[in-house]
This record gives C-alpha cells, sequence and structure tokens, in this order.
C-alpha cells in the first residue's frame, strides 16, 4: 500500500467524520431550511472528495490490476534489439535476439530477425541463409515453424541475391516435404510467381543484350 493511498483514505475519513460532528455542534436543532443547506453542503463536499481522491485511486487499481497485475514493468527483450537496430548498433541487435532465442528456443521470430540482419543490414545475405540452415537443422521445430525458417530463405534468395532457381528449388522442397498442407499450398503458388519473376529477368537481360542468348 503506498503513501499517496494512505493519504487519500485519510482526507476522505476526516471529511466524512466532519459529517456528524457539525452535525451535533448545532445544526441538527435548526429549522429545515437550514438542514437542507446543510445537506446540500455535504452533498457538495462528498462529490469533490469523490472526484478528487475516490474515483483516481479507483481507476489507478483497476488500471494496475489490468495491466501490470502489481508486477514492474519490464523491457521486453525484443524492445532492446529494435533499439540497438535503431542506434544502427546491429551486432548488438543481433546478440540481443540470440539472448532471446536462447530463452524461447521455440520461437522463430528471433531467428527471422537475426537473419533479416545479416542480409538486410550487414549485406552478407549467404551468411543469413547458411544461419537459418544452421537453425533449421539443429532445432526440434514443428512443422509451422520449419516451414516458416524455410520460406524466409527463399525470400533471402528472391530479394537479396535473385537466386530464381535456388529459391524454386526450395520451395519444391517445402511442397515435398509437407504434402497436402497449406505450406504445400503456399509453396506451389510462390513456385509460380518465381517463375513469372524469372522469365521477366530473363527477357530483360535478352533486351539489354540486344537480343542475343
Amino acid at each position: 500500500m503506498n503513501i499517496s493511498f494512505i493519504v487519500r483514505i485519510c482526507l476522505v475519513g476526516l471529511g466524512l467524520l466532519a459529517i456528524p460532528v457539525i452535525w451535533e455542534a448545532g445544526l441538527k436543532d435548526q429549522g429545515p431550511g437550514n438542514q437542507l443547506v446543510f445537506f446540500l453542503v455535504v452533498g457538495v463536499i462528498v462529490g469533490l472528495l469523490g472526484v478528487k481522491y475516490i474515483i483516481p485511486w479507483f481507476g489507478d487499481a483497476l488500471g494496475t490490476a489490468m495491466y501490470s497485475s502489481g508486477e514492474q514493468v519490464q523491457m521486453d527483450e525484443g524492445m532492446k534489439a529494435a533499439s540497438k537496430m535503431a542506434q544502427g548498433d546491429y551486432e548488438g541487435a543481433i546478440a540481443e535476439y540470440e539472448r532471446v532465442a536462447k530463452e524461447k528456443p521455440e520461437d522463430t521470430f528471433p531467428i527471422a530477425e537475426i537473419a533479416k540482419i545479416y542480409a538486410d543490414k550487414l549485406d552478407d545475405p549467404q551468411r543469413a541463409l547458411a544461419f537459418l540452415q544452421q537453425r533449421l537443422d539443429s532445432g526440434a521445430w514443428d512443422e509451422d515453424a520449419a516451414a516458416f525458417l524455410m520460406f524466409r530463405m527463399v525470400d533471402i534468395k528472391l530479394d537479396a541475391l535473385k537466386d530464381y532457381q535456388g529459391a524454386h528449388d526450395q520451395l519444391i522442397e517445402i511442397t515435398g516435404k509437407y504434402p497436402n498442407t497449406r505450406h504445400s499450398a503456399n509453396a506451389n503458388h510462390k513456385v509460380r510467381e518465381v517463375e513469372q519473376a524469372q522469365f521477366k529477368a530473363n527477357m530483360e537481360k535478352r533486351l539489354k543484350s540486344g537480343g542475343q542468348n
């Protein structure tokens, strides 16, 4: 129980205790008109005390119960990594995400974020792919998690390396590993996108070379 709460309780208690004291002191035997004024004044005082102390305290207590449960809010490790990213400290961000991955080995998010930093911020997509493959091979991932990491590898091959054939082969691997699943369906859909992108890239290359093979 904090000091602010104790002060509020004391002030409200003193205000309520003053009401019968004032009544007994002289207003008890007064006429109806004075008594009405007294009760109106009491009503105003009680209302002010409620608005000033009781309602804010109740709101604070409700907010604490709903959002913090009385526990000290601690900075999430992911937020620390994001802060490092904003400062341009990419190696520091990787270290923070590694800490998260160690604490939550079933979580693919920090793994994907580390790979993204390698590919996008450190301009090392090959290292990103090797990192994802190493984590994919070493972790006891469920179907959804493993497919997620494989799709991240597809994205890096397409976006950073323009390796259409590599992305195509990775997608075929997904369809073979998880047949008749949504992962297979997504991979088949992605295969068509990759084939179209590869055809477009080949056409542009041919046009730049003057139409020669």
